[in-house]
């Protein structure tokens, strides 16, 4: 039995946050997509926030909107009503219902003429939220304002309320950015019907999903990121990929993936008096634990040694901390230069900043993923050429193929959520390219995807503010070959962990043969000791019928003598039935076989 220590007891709790959580069966019944007339518990008096009471009544008739209503009444979402019920959050950690509702990390970031870098707020309350949107003021002249973007760290009832109502955002902005399900139960009240593809061109938003790796010390480290995640008042889950157990590795690190969602929303033009306006959605990152190999490179060209001269001692410009997805994204957005120069005469040049920088971010987690999923892949091919070396004591090759399941899970979704980013990010921002990326990477494509690259390199931009520009390559075209490169390598990731899968299973029913060897040569020899015994007992048997107990000392003498003789004689002829002379038998009467 095993020991119950402070080590297996932190284990135990880590499974919890692991793939099948049984508590959430009990949830799931109790939130039924079927149970139209069941009243929520947690409905609130909405006359003094009319956004909140405008998305509810579109729920009746939109129905993927009701997870937003009930998002807005709650908090959170709705599958931790129970738990913010019972106190747990309120109770043991400093994430109560009310700071729920009114947590507030927003943004603003004000794009002016004749300024590179734009004007900063950091908004920290919904009361100072609504101050800055009160303010109505817009520059002319010199200082003319182009664009105003607002960008938030996770979603909170007051956030989606101010901003939803003082620009009459539409509410599956906000609605998709709440959960993030790679598939839904066919009783999920929170399931979002998919689009028609020439209605999400009409969008005045778009969302990206994409992962992101983060690097865990220990088991300890690896259940206070779950419990940041669970913070979140978006649903997000972090997962162990349970690839950790190699020589390669440290004893009790993880390695936690997780799926992430970005938003961004344009206003309509002339809606507002601030002119241009742009929400950006991000979720919150966890502080513990650290980026996967430190997150991506810094793109920003480094500085020659006569620029560090100029500093005379000083220490180049600190570059983003990667500490935060948000906090990164802020550092480039004030950045623009870092990206490359703009169109010129280009007025929605400065309403491109955002998308690009978000997806020089994105490119960046997915590059290092793909990265991941390659070390991960090479070290599986090293514990099946090299079992002996290259794993730890007492594992098998059935190990391989566990780690093996996780990515064939996986990397089908990456490729799909590649395939939804070509097919409607390039098509929403600036995009004019006048050569297609799927030309040049093409033979490595099959032909739907080839087709699909195609379509989308070659469709005008959807973008509101976007006006064409003839012969010329729009800002975030150069960023399309990344993803392309990004989605063949998943295509080949996939073609080789069932390469790799097949190779694993084949192994394994090797050294099941093997073991089976093993038992057959043990069962000859318990066979051969058995056929020792029989001539044994049989004379036992023979002799136990003598009835004068005075000539037993004769009997020993007879037994011991009778015994060895049939032992001998049963010996032989089991040998002779299974050894060399069966073998000559058979062989002469094929002979005779034959010659007849």
């Amino acid at each position: 039995m095993t020991a119950t220590t402070p080590e297996n007891v932190l284990q135990e709790k880590v499974k919890e946050y692991q793939y099948f959580q049984p508590e959430l069966i009990q949830i799931i019944a109790s939130e039924n997509i079927y149970d139209e007339d069941r009243q929520q518990p947690w409905e609130i008096d909405d006359r003094d926030k009319p956004y909140t009471k405008h998305v509810k009544a579109l729920s009746s008739s939109w129905r993927h909107l009701r997870l937003l209503a009930d998002f807005m009444q709650v908090g959170t979402t709705p599958l931790r009503w129970k738990d913010l019920q019972t106190g747990r959050w309120s109770k043991d950690k400093p994430f109560n219902r009310q700071e729920r509702i009114s947590r507030t990390k927003v943004t603003r970031l004000d794009y002016h003429e004749g300024s590179d870098k734009p004007g900063r707020k950091d908004i920290t309350s919904s009361a100072k939220l609504r101050e800055a949107l009160d303010e109505q003021a817009l520059e002319n002249g010199l200082g003319q304002r182009k664009f105003r973007l607002f960008v938030v760290e996770d979603l909170s009832s007051d956030v989606i309320e101010l901003l939803g109502a003082h620009y009459d955002v539409e509410p599956a902005f906000f609605r998709d950015q709440i959960v993030d399900y790679a598939w839904y139960n066919t009783r999920d009240r929170w399931m979002d019907p998919p689009r028609l593809d020439v209605v999400a061109r009409r969008q005045r938003w778009l969302q990206i999903r994409f992962p992101t790796s983060r690097y865990f010390e220990n088991h300890l480290r690896f259940k206070e990121g779950c419990d940041q995640f669970e913070s979140f008042n978006v649903y997000r889950r972090l997962e162990d990929d349970i690839n950790n157990t190699g020589v390669w590795d440290a004893e009790k690190a993880i390695v936690g993936l997780s799926r992430t969602r970005a938003a961004f929303w344009i206003a309509k033009e002339e809606t507002h008096v601030e002119g241009a306006v742009g929400i950006l959605l991000v979720d919150p990152t966890a502080k513990t634990g650290f980026p996967l190999w430190h997150g991506y490179r810094n793109w920003e060209d480094t500085p020659s040694m006569k620029d560090l001269e100029k500093l005379e001692g000083k220490m180049p410009p600190p570059g983003p901390t990667r500490k935060s997805f948000f906090g990164d994204l802020i550092y480039w957005l004030e950045k623009p230069e870092a990206f490359g120069p703009s169109l010129p005469n280009y007025p929605a040049a400065d309403m491109h900043i955002p998308i690009r920088a978000l997806l020089f971010l994105i490119c960046g987690e997915w590059l290092t993923i793909a990265e991941y999923i390659q070390t991960r892949l090479a070290q599986v091919e090293w514990e099946i050429s090299f079992p002996e070396h290259f794993l730890n004591s007492g594992e098998t090759i059935d190990v391989a193929l566990k780690k093996l399941h996780i990515w064939r899970r996986l990397v089908p979704l990456y490729h799909r959520m590649l395939t939804e980013t070509l097919q409607r990010v390039f098509s929403f921002p600036c995009h004019t390219g006048a050569a297609s990326t799927a030309d040049s990477l093409g033979s490595l494509q099959d032909s739907n995807s080839r087709a699909a690259d195609r379509n989308a390199a070659s469709s005008q931009c959807q973008c509101p503010h976007h006006q064409q520009i003839p012969n010329q390559s729009g800002c975030i075209t150069a960023l399309r070959e990344d993803f392309v490169r990004l989605r063949i390598s998943m295509e080949e990731f996939e073609k080789r962990i069932d390469r790799l899968t097949s190779v694993v299973t084949a192994s394994i029913s090797i050294d099941d043969s093997h073991r089976g060897l093993k038992d057959t040569t043990n069962v000859t020899r318990l066979t051969w000791l058995a056929t020792c015994f029989i001539p044994l007992s049989l004379t036992a048997s023979v002799f136990s019928m003598q009835q004068y107990i005075a000539n037993i000392q004769y009997i020993i003498g007879w037994y011991f003598l009778t015994s060895l003789l049939l032992v001998f004689v049963t010996i032989g002829g089991a040998f002779a039935l299974t050894g060399s002379v069966a073998d000559v038998f058979r062989v002469s009467k094929n002979k005779k076989g034959k010659d007849s």
